[in-house]
């Protein structure tokens, strides 16, 4: 039995707890459209293709976006593949340590599925009417924290505005097995129009967890890059297109990510990086290195933008902006132990009864220029 430190109550008596928006709030055609599927009684494989549809082609995130279309092959998702974990009202009625046994149950069957080079992250539906339409609020932050707590039990008891890291494990050609990082975000339907509009998704909650590290050494592995520099070239440059894509499903919202314009002279070795071709959304003269957001990008429950039900049109003036927003760990350069970028693209070195272990703690976040964990 766990400590559930957020759940004094039955897991349903916790959603049923949670202020609801209007019946007839509007999410964008996007989310309606998928709603119509995930909020009904349809068979899984239906709601499975009515997200992952959704994903493909919605999701401001391209890395998102390419592991949607793993169905179709991997020249359609560019080799990324993604393990789903389902969890339903059913579930939900079963209690919480039903739900989080089934997810750690997934949640290893993904790690050995990863440990061979097939899917580089993972997802978490928590597919609720009750979470679909879950207000902005204390409720909804306290919901998300004890949802966290079923997942990542190995961090009980997890802390708001903190960034957590799953572990991801590769087996090496030569036989060594190795461990990379992996983020953790929450999205959910309510962010819809708020500062956390970047999140937003149909159906409910979604946990999703995914290692841009894991899957560029997939990519030479499988011989779909030609070496780590040139997969770690082709996930930098997602990763900029992936910034300032968000405002989706919204007729006037920009995004709640931007690109920051760089104040001097790029370096010789990261200018000759930068496509020649790029997204409108993102300038010219665009900082490579750094980004802003209203929003810290990896921090797994953000107080503020959870607990705030504002429209970001109305928000936007004493919004707090995260403007030191790091992408300067896309690089394969090697980092020592202990470093904020070690076990991004060069994996952790375990055995193979830690193939299941999480090595990695958890970092507070702090909007500051030098530092931002």
């Amino acid at each position: 039995m766990h400590n559930w430190t957020y759940l004094d109550r039955s897991l349903r008596d916790l959603l049923d707890g949670l202020p609801q928006l209007p019946s007839g709030t509007d999410f964008g055609e996007d989310i309606e459209q998928a709603n119509k599927v995930l909020l009904s009684d349809a068979a899984y494989e239906d709601k499975r293709a009515a997200l992952f549809h959704w994903i493909g082609r919605r999701q401001p995130c391209l890395f998102g976006r390419l592991a949607a279309h793993q169905d179709k092959g991997p020249a359609a998702s560019k080799g990324l593949g993604a393990t789903l974990c389902w969890i339903d009202e059913e579930d939900i009625d079963a209690g919480a340590e039903h739900v989080s046994a089934k997810i750690q149950s997934a949640r290893r069957a993904w790690k050995d599925v990863a440990e061979q080079g097939l899917s580089s992250a993972f997802l978490i539906m928590f597919n609720s009417a009750r979470l679909a339409y879950a207000a902005p609020g204390e409720e909804l932050l306290r919901a998300c924290l004890a949802l966290s707590e079923l997942y990542l039990v190995e961090h009980i008891p997890i802390a708001p505005d903190a960034i957590y890291t799953e572990a991801i494990p590769l087996r090496r050609p030569d036989g060594a097995l190795t461990m990379f990082r992996a983020g953790c975000n929450i999205f959910y339907s309510g962010a819809h129009g708020t500062r956390n509009h970047d999140r937003r998704v149909p159906g409910g909650l979604m946990f999703s967890m995914n290692s841009v590290g894991h899957y560029a050494n997939t990519l030479v592995m499988k011989g779909m890059a030609g070496s780590l520099e040139e997969a770690v070239d082709f996930v930098r440059a997602t990763a900029w297109r992936s910034v300032g894509n968000g405002g989706i499903g919204h007729p006037t919202l920009p995004s709640a990510s931007w690109h920051n314009r760089r104040s001097c002279p790029l370096d010789e070795g990261i200018a000759s990086k930068i496509p020649r071709h790029l997204p409108s959304y993102i300038p010219k003269d665009f900082d490579p290195l750094r980004y802003s957001a209203t929003y810290h990008t990896d921090v797994l429950v953000p107080t503020e933008v959870t607990v705030d039900g504002r429209r970001l049109e109305d928000s936007y003036g004493d919004a707090e902006v995260w403007s030191n927003l790091m992408l300067d760990y896309f690089t394969p350069e090697v980092f020592p132990p202990g470093h904020v970028n070690y076990g991004m693209f060069h994996g952790h070195p375990v055995d193979d009864n830690s193939k299941y272990h999480n090595p990695w703690g958890s970092l507070r976040a702090h909007n500051s220029e030098d530092f931002v964990y």
